[in-house]
């Protein structure tokens, strides 16, 4: 009788502690389905805007767009510009800061002048291919970009990257030098997590030719193109 109740009791504590090893174990299925696994996360797209990091919140709506010759609304005026549009679209101040014949290394001279001065929550930085077309070293542009980016975040500041567009009336050098900017720029935006704007996915078809209608030349927008700018920074930017 006695091996009878010892052997029942033995069967009530086994039962028991399977019990707790089950509990537990839901208990952690429902902890772990709050946090995301890191290949969930990813890397930030053109299209999304990280809100894992603090750093990547404005801290107000005004944008600064800081660039050259695109970014002015060359061969048109800043009337026409993308940054002018942008602003009209968003509802936002957006200040345009594009000057001609700028290079990496300008925009980071003025950077204090023109983007600080401004205190906004973001800026945009829209620089590639004057450097290209000077023959400035890929080394060089590199830590021009990121000293602007150091610039705004250490100002709270959030930077916002603008892939150079392609120029096609330039020689191979540049062209390839361009391609290099991009695929760096596009690396260093995945690292930092950084959002990126890339315009040529509006100006070029799948083919990597200008759409036709959108340029005043063979490399510059026309008002329509820097409609076209905007509408897609509006879209990426909300």
């Amino acid at each position: 009788m006695r091996t009878y109740r010892l052997q029942v009791r033995l069967l009530q504590t086994a039962v028991f502690l399977a019990l707790i090893v089950l509990i537990a174990g839901f208990g952690g299925m429902f902890d772990g389905a709050d946090k995301p696994s890191p290949a969930a996360s990813g890397p930030i797209s053109s299209d999304q805007e990280s809100t894992g990091n603090n750093a990547q919140v404005p801290s107000n709506p005004k944008i600064v767009a800081l660039g050259d010759s695109f970014t002015y609304g060359y061969p048109g005026e800043p009337g026409e510009s993308w940054p002018h549009r942008l602003e009209e679209l968003l509802q936002v101040p957006v200040v345009n800061k594009g000057q001609n014949k700028q290079t990496a290394q300008d925009l980071l001279a003025r950077f204090d002048q023109d983007v600080l001065t401004e205190k906004p929550g973001r800026v945009i930085i829209f620089v590639g291919t004057g450097d290209a077309i000077q023959e400035v070293k890929l080394e060089t542009y590199q830590n021009n970009v990121k000293g602007m980016i150091e610039k705004a975040k250490s100002n709270h500041i959030v930077p916002v990257l603008a892939l150079p567009l392609p120029f096609p009336g330039s020689n191979k050098t540049v062209q390839d030098s361009i391609t290099a900017m991009r695929e760096w720029m596009l690396s260093l935006s995945q690292s930092e997590q950084i959002l990126v704007l890339d315009f040529a996915s509006v100006l070029y078809d799948q083919q990597g030719k200008g759409i036709k209608e959108l340029f005043a030349n063979e490399n510059y927008p026309n008002s329509k193109g820097y409609e076209e700018m905007a509408a897609y920074a509006a879209r990426v930017l909300k």
